[in-house]
């Protein structure tokens, strides 16, 4: 019982406790705070007076109403804006409405219930209205343009632009703000321009401006290139545009150019649609007129210059620095500079090249492209000089040739034997050769000397050889002496350079003589005059009987050679006239018999004047044997006794060399006509020089008898002459030869040691 009692109170307390609750609740509810909701009309026309109300719809008073636009306290100081306020509302009074007043308006309450607001947006659609006017424009062109259209509304207007009658290009563009802009305006740029703004409120907004571009005075190319050749006119040109008026002014670097001042010229102007053309005219270009022209174009919107470079084209100028570069035998390599070229491209080189001698040339050329400066020259002469000259061509023409340069090419040997070689027996043991040159074109350089070469046949195959030096005489001839009597020789010639020797001639056989030819006579002066010369002669020796006759040759000192007539053998004077008087005349004598001519007299020189015979032989100026005379050797031995014995044959027998050498020299030029009782073709032509000791065969001397085998081929030493290979490796003949000459002399000489041994030995001989 206890325990349901208490049951039920406490049942009755929790329902107590919950009906305070729910008249809590309601006490609560009766005392919080609400509005009514309010908004603006939808249409608002700018410029009218609007209102809203704020009123409280539950609350306990008292209220307290505020204002807000945008978030912000409303600013009531507006001339345009009021507020009214009540116990329980309050009124927003908007009269004029404008643009400015376009937003959320908020209307708060506060009250002991608490605080409680409510917002509305006002709306106002408003037409376009230009802001920013656009206006017509002038613009330099290649400028950039600028042109603002701004206009206001709401909702808020597009602004674009139009050009009548075309489309706007890449080169416009509107900004947000609706500005127009066009980089680099050109010409065609210019036109009628619409601005346009709308927004869907009213009529939309349309502004028409112009846009002028102007153009200043300019080139479209600020330079220019023209070329003329010398002497024919030159056509400059600039083609200015511009704005009319338009003027051209020329000049250049030394001077303006004016219409009327100029001579040698012209200036003609003709106007195009976009300003004018101006030509400057020289009618004969000189090279002074080569320079750069300048043409000023100016109007009043801006000025331009023009340059325009006049080139006169000529021929080039003669390539510089031509040298030789390297040098073979048979070619060359040549290099030069580039020249000036004119003001016309050069085109190619010219190498003309020609062989360096008197008399007609023969030239030579060879085409090098322009991209070179080096030639190769080809198909040379060996050991030739040569003139080389470069020329230039361009499309004028040929620039004069370089300055000469000169080259030789190396030498090799001789390609072509000696010709005309004929051979003769002079008696018993000495033979004479005679041969021209090869032809100058096979010479392959200067030729040195001459290898004569001689065998006995059937006996030796080996060559022997003696050197003839060269000279420049057309015929050359070489005596063989120390041969064995009546015995058949092979004979050959060989030409020889620095680089070699060359081929020999085709062998020739002959026999020396059975018999021996007279000896040398011994000549004197026995009188002269102012026009003859009278020569007395004595021949000693035992053949004396078997001379035939005599040929006395003269000339004047360093002419030619002329041949008295034969003088017979019962003779032993004879008288050359006609001569001048008070000259210097050399003569010699030769006596012949059945088997030919012997060795000349040794030459004396007389100089004509009427001088008794006596005295004539001493002043004559006589040579070789004058000495014996005795007006000389009183005198002499007088001058001998006073220096020695000794001076004076050394005196004489240098004497003797020089006469011997003058000799050998006169031989070279002289002709012989045959005597009566001589058979033709024994009678010979050349140089006789001295013989040998004829006991010992050739290349053999006194202390060096003969061998019964010679030494072989391979055992004979090459001789090197001077440090000089080119003997010692000629052909080992030559070697042969050198071997048998040194066993002449004992040691190992030169060639031309062993010549003047054999010299000095037949010179022992004479006496």
């Amino acid at each position: 019982m206890c325990f349901s009692r208490i049951r039920e109170e406490m049942m009755t307390v929790k329902i107590e406790v919950v009906c305070l609750f729910i008249m809590f609740l309601l006490l609560q509810g009766k005392a919080f705070t609400s509005i009514k909701p309010f908004a603006f009309p939808k249409n608002i026309t700018l410029g009218k007076g609007y209102q809203v109300m704020c009123a409280v719809d539950t609350g306990i008073a008292p209220f307290r109403f505020e204002w807000l636009k945008d978030s912000v306290n409303l600013d009531i100081q507006d001339k345009n804006k009021r507020v009214l306020t009540d116990e329980k509302f309050s009124v927003l009074v908007i009269d004029p409405v404008t643009l400015l007043d376009q937003g959320n308006y908020t209307c708060k309450v506060k009250s002991k219930g608490g605080s409680v607001s409510f917002s509305t947006e006002l709306y106002v659609k408003v037409a376009p209205r230009w802001t920013f006017e656009p206006k017509n424009s002038n613009i330099i062109k290649g400028t950039k343009l600028l042109i603002h259209c701004k206009a206001e509304g709401y909702p808020k207007p597009s602004v674009w632009w139009e050009k009548r009658n075309q489309e706007t290009t890449g080169r416009m563009q509107v900004m947000e703000n609706g500005t127009l802009v066009i980089t680099e305006v050109q010409i065609k740029d210019a036109g009628q321009y619409f601005c346009l703004a709308d927004n869907g409120v009213g009529i939309p907004l349309k502004k028409q401006i112009l846009i002028d571009v102007l153009v200043p005075a300019r080139f479209e190319e600020k330079f220019g290139v023209v070329t003329a050749q010398k002497g024919e006119s030159a056509r400059l040109q600039c083609d200015a545009q511009g704005d009319q008026p338009l003027s051209v002014t020329w000049s250049n670097s030394s001077n303006t150019l004016s219409k009327t001042s100029g001579s040698g010229y012209e200036i003609f102007e003709t106007l195009t649609p976009k300003g004018i053309n101006s030509e400057l005219i020289i009618r004969e270009t000189l090279p002074q007129d080569g320079a750069i022209y300048s043409c000023l174009a100016e109007n009043e919107h801006g000025r331009d210059e023009r340059k325009v470079k006049l080139l006169i084209q000529e021929v080039p100028s003669p390539p510089p620095g031509v040298s030789v570069r390297e040098v073979w035998t048979r070619s060359s390599s040549i290099t030069w500079l580039v020249p000036y070229s004119g003001n016309s491209p050069i085109s190619n080189y010219i190498v003309q090249y020609w062989r360096d001698h008197k008399g007609t040339r023969r030239l030579n050329e060879k085409t090098v492209p322009s991209s070179q400066t080096f030639a190769m020259i080809k198909n040379l002469r060996p050991g030739t000089s040569y003139i080389v000259t470069i020329t230039a061509e361009n499309s004028v023409g040929k620039s004069l040739p370089s300055d000469p340069a000169m080259l030789t090419t190396g030498e090799e040997e001789p390609d072509a034997p000696p010709m005309d070689i004929s051979v003769h027996a002079k008696g018993t043991n000495t033979i004479t050769v005679t041969w021209k040159a090869p032809p100058r074109e096979n010479w392959n350089g200067q030729l040195e000397g001459y290898y004569v070469g001689y065998r006995v046949i059937d006996l030796s195959e080996t060559y022997s050889y003696e050197t003839e030096q060269f000279s420049p005489s057309l015929e050359h001839d070489h005596f063989l002496t120390n041969l064995m009597k009546g015995t058949k020789y092979g004979i050959i010639v060989k030409a020889f350079n620095a680089a070699g020797t060359g081929p020999p001639t085709q062998e020739i056989l002959v026999s020396t003589l059975d018999g021996d030819l007279p000896a040398s006579p011994k000549l004197y002066v026995q009188s002269t005059t102012r026009s003859t010369v009278t020569l007395k002669w004595n021949v000693d020796s035992p053949s004396h009987a078997s001379v035939t006759g005599y040929t006395v040759q003269y000339r004047r000192e360093s002419g030619r050679w002329h041949q008295a007539t034969a003088v017979p053998s019962e003779n032993d004077y004879y008288t050359v006239t006609g001569l001048q008087d008070e000259t210097a005349y050399e003569f010699y004598v030769t006596a012949a018999n059945k088997y030919g001519a012997g060795d000349p007299s040794e030459i004396i020189t007389v100089i004509t004047g009427d001088i008794d015979s006596g005295f004539a032989s001493s002043l004559s100026g006589q040579r070789g044997h004058g000495y014996m005379d005795l007006a000389i050797i009183v005198p002499v031995a007088a001058a001998v006794a006073a220096v020695g014995v000794v001076v004076a044959v050394s005196c004489v027998w240098q004497r003797k060399i020089r006469l011997r050498h003058r000799l050998e020299r006169a031989m070279s030029e002289r002709t012989y006509t045959p005597y009566a009782g001589i058979p033709v073709g024994q009678v010979t032509v050349g140089q006789r020089f001295p013989d040998m000791d004829k006991t010992w065969p050739p290349g053999h001397s006194d202390n060096n008898p003969p061998l019964s085998n010679p030494d072989p081929y391979s055992a004979v030493p090459p001789r090197v002459q001077n440090g000089d290979l080119r003997k010692a490796s000629s052909t080992q003949e030559m070697r042969t030869y050198f071997a048998q000459d040194a066993r002449i002399q004992g040691l190992s000489g030169s060639k031309q040691d062993v010549r003047q041994i054999r010299n000095s030995q037949y010179s022992n001989s004479l006496k």
